[in-house]
């Protein structure tokens, strides 16, 4: 059974990343056992354990399923995916809606502006 310290466990994608790629290795299990575990690619896991990509909930799920993650720790690592999807679709989201080219805009208002 692996175990964390209370404090390697942090709140955003980076830190989800850490986390997974510090399961696989204290497992000592290579990307490539674990992708043909989780039926993934080994590029996939790299990218994850990266932090370039993030892992949708179900890989996650997956992951720590094939790692044979404590329930309680699954719960924490869990969470954390939860966090880091969330903050990503955030940033998605907004980008989609053109808030930044809003904000952008209002920005360049403001700068022109003069007091009367």
């Amino acid at each position: 059974m692996t175990t964390f310290e209370p404090g390697e466990l942090g709140q955003s994608k980076a830190d989800l990343a850490e986390t997974l790629r510090t399961l696989r290795r204290r497992g000592r299990r290579t990307q490539v056992w674990l992708a043909r575990c989780v039926n993934m690619s080994q590029t996939k896991i790299s990218n994850i354990e990266g932090g370039k990509i993030t892992p949708s909930l179900v890989d996650v799920e997956l992951i720590l399923s094939a790692l044979d993650a404590s329930p309680a720790l699954a719960a924490r690592i869990t969470s954390l995916a939860r966090t880091a999807n969330t903050q990503w679709q955030d940033v998605w989201s907004q980008r989609r809606t053109g808030l930044e080219k809003k904000q952008n805009e209002l920005a360049g208002f403001e700068r022109s502006s003069t007091e009367c």
